[in-house]
């Protein structure tokens, strides 16, 4: 192994470079989109299976098209996305006001544990009715089923990213005077950040989850809504481009917290 002139060993670069930086990922991405396509194209072709439950690429795209050309598409996607991104906001204020003292008081910890555990024991698609009977069926119930289903992942997440900050350098801020707040700001949001974007997330991409499960108990719109419509009428094309979709929504927005992290976490 050669050496630097500090005698250190110098650090084996593992793999392309170019596959370990953003636009390497992002091809590799495109390309496992692409592979994906072509086996899709090909079991569809060297089977027998009847279209109406595996449909051809094509007409997935074909009918991709026409509703996004009728504006149908955007009235679905932008209903869900309203109820995902408020039941994000909801559960990521709520889980940012419970993660300190959770992290911080093992008081505090012992009294909300099994409460926090109840809301995940709890089958939400069993919940979601009894919610839309609570609270009817309008914005506010599906809001909170997402929420609900968000919760847990940022909470957990960002409660452990503050409890594994190192305490030393806590002590070092406050003999120089520092008060909790700019502990809080200055240190250890900034060493934990990592590990909440994780369970940031982690919840993104789960709010979609409870948008759909919502819309599938009671809806008039939405991309769950529109899966009901497809499975009700047998068009598997439909139901395709409802999950597809969904799936798009999910990693595009995956990609823009990862994106976010790059531009905020600039140390290894």
């Amino acid at each position: 192994m050669d050496a630097d002139r500090g005698g250190t060993p110098a650090r084996i670069s593992s793999g392309i470079p170019f596959l370990h930086s953003y636009a390497g990922s992002v091809v590799l991405g495109l390309g496992a989109v692409g592979l994906a396509l072509v086996v899709w194209q090909i079991l569809v072709l060297s089977s027998k299976v009847p279209a109406y439950l595996l449909p051809a690429p094509h007409s997935v795209a074909h009918e991709w098209w026409l509703l996004v050309e009728s504006g149908v598409l955007w009235h679905h996607v932008s209903a869900t996305l309203q109820e995902a991104l408020l039941g994000f906001a909801l559960a990521f204020v709520a889980s940012a006001t419970i993660a300190y003292p959770l992290a911080k008081s093992r008081v505090v910890a012992s009294i909300l544990s099994p409460y926090i555990a109840a809301t995940q024991a709890m089958p939400i698609l069993a919940l979601a009715p009894l919610l839309v009977v609570w609270f009817g069926l309008g914005l506010f119930s599906k809001t909170l089923i997402c929420a609900l289903i968000v919760f847990f992942p940022i909470l957990i997440n960002t409660s452990v990213g503050l409890r594994t900050v190192d305490h030393t350098l806590i002590e070092a801020a406050q003999t120089e005077g520092a008060n909790a707040f700019r502990v809080l700001w200055q240190i250890e949001v900034p060493l934990a950040l990592r590990t909440i974007l994780t369970g940031v997330k982690m919840g993104l991409t789960l709010s979609l989850t409870g948008a759909i499960v919502a819309e599938f108990v009671a809806a008039d719109s939405g991309l769950g809504y529109l899966m009901t419509l497809a499975r009700s009428q047998y068009d598997s094309s439909l139901l395709f481009v409802a999950c597809l979709t969904v799936v798009t929504l999910a990693v595009a927005g995956y990609a823009l917290i990862s994106a976010l992290e790059r531009v905020l976490i600039t140390w290894d």
